[in-house]
């Protein structure tokens, strides 16, 4: 009987341990590798921690069909590096950049055949950056964002910026 409860409790730790998280630590890295479960067993994310447990290097995120949707660099607990995003079909969705949890750079959002339809070039302030707008690949508008208050628009095709205004009020009713 004895065996058989050790039997049962060691087969139950391992049906758990397909779900849900699991660490492993490594002494060639001093690091911590985490691997996240979805209640299917599929693995949902796996990342990578330091001594200090602060997520440290690449951080990949799949979906319940095993699909990689986001890739992520981090750097002692912070978004650190680019961060990609796709697409269910595996194409590329947006690519940003972090510097220390900070949003820098210039973030590009992409239809599944790589069409752009907004851009964002982050200042390192929070929201503050400019907004650059597309339609059917065409960058129409942009607006300037700064301590979080919009200070500028500037339309760059007045006939499309035109049918993305009729389009919206058309969705808002």
């Amino acid at each position: 009987m004895r065996i058989l409860f050790t039997f049962m409790l060691a087969t139950s730790s391992l049906t758990l341990a397909a779900q849900g998280i699991q660490e492993e630590f490594s002494q060639d890295c001093s690091c911590w590798t985490i691997t996240n479960h979805y209640d299917n067993g599929q693995v949902s994310m796996i990342h990578h921690e330091n001594e200090a447990r602060k997520k440290n290097g690449e951080l990949k995120h799949f979906s319940t069909e095993g699909k990689l949707i986001r890739l992520e660099e981090w750097k002692d607990g912070s978004q650190h590096g680019i961060t990609k995003h796709f697409h269910p079909d595996g194409s590329l969705y947006l690519e940003a950049n972090y510097e220390m949890g900070k949003k820098i750079g210039t973030w590009t959002f992409l239809e599944p055949d790589g069409t752009p339809t907004q851009e964002i070039t982050y200042t390192g302030k929070g929201s503050d950056g400019t907004y650059a707008y597309y339609y059917a690949g065409v960058r129409y508008a942009e607006q300037t964002i700064e301590e979080g208050e919009l200070v500028d628009t500037k339309v760059l095709d007045q006939k499309i910026y035109d049918i993305v205004q009729e389009e919206s009020g058309a969705q808002s009713k």
